[in-house]
């Protein structure tokens, strides 16, 4: 971007209502944008959620989210959260793709 310009950040804001919520919450880690930190969900939950919301765009999501981080990502942490969500056939195809 060129000096003067500012990027746009798509940020969504919801009270806890589950224990999903929750945990994304609890189990937040530290995203760096610029200068600001900004608390996110753990992956493994965002990538098992987005495949339980089951839309095109939440998969293609998942996928991003599987790739860029697949070597930091908790495997064992990942597959708790797909067994909860109950998302495991949706797994299978992230795995495969």
């Amino acid at each position: 971007m060129g000096r003067g310009t500012r990027a746009a950040f798509r940020l969504e804001v919801k009270f806890a209502s589950d224990e999903f919520d929750r945990a994304s919450l609890r189990d937040s880690v530290t995203a760096e944008i610029g200068d600001a930190t900004v608390p996110v969900g753990p992956l493994e939950l965002q990538i098992a959620y987005k495949l339980y919301l089951a839309t095109q765009t939440d998969f293609e999501d998942a996928l991003h989210l599987y790739t860029v981080f697949e070597e930091s990502l908790r495997a064992a942490r990942l597959e708790d959260w797909v067994r909860r969500l109950g998302v495991q056939e949706e797994y299978d195809r992230l795995e495969r793709t």
